[in-house]
């Protein structure tokens, strides 16, 4: 992911949640510049169909919805799948699974014990199809994401 790219992640973002869920340029910014290598586009055609940000962080509470990040923890364990979003277009073709698989590739070549997310928006399917499974988190580090939120984890 370039910083050009994010105009159009974007612009994905709105086409995928809900109004309280949009996050801010700064926001993502902040995860791609500290975590560029685990910050991806899928793109066909120069068109983007989707993106996954991630970056690596430590323990088991999430860090909170469209608040720019200024550094990563020391110590991280954890590769914290921060955002995925495909453009409604894209969905059924292959390009989520493929996003996912290198960001696990990624967080085992670093020598990352765990993988976790807050899913939303029905998203625990998905994310268990990659083995993730909810766990206990306090409802104040959810609250942010939504009603619907649910930490989940997985081993790496």
């Amino acid at each position: 992911m370039q910083e050009a790219d994010l105009e159009a992640v974007l612009a994905v973002q709105r086409h995928c949640y809900r109004p309280e869920l949009i996050e801010s340029r700064h926001a993502l910014a902040s995860r791609r510049r500290l975590a560029p290598d685990t910050c991806w586009v899928a793109e066909r055609a120069d068109t983007l169909l989707g993106y996954l940000f991630a970056h690596p962080w430590a323990g088991e509470k999430p860090p909170a919805l469209d608040t720019p990040l200024a550094g990563l923890p020391a110590g991280a364990d954890t590769l914290f799948i921060h955002d995925l979003a495909l453009h409604p277009d894209a969905r059924g073709h292959g390009v989520g699974p493929k996003l996912v698989d290198e960001a696990l590739r990624v967080a085992r070549a670093r020598g990352l014990v765990y993988s976790r997310l807050v899913a939303v928006q029905g998203a625990d399917a998905f994310w268990a199809r990659f083995g993730y499974r909810a766990y206990r988190l306090p409802t104040s580090k959810l609250a942010c994401y939504g009603d619907d939120a649910l930490g989940m984890q997985r081993a790496l």
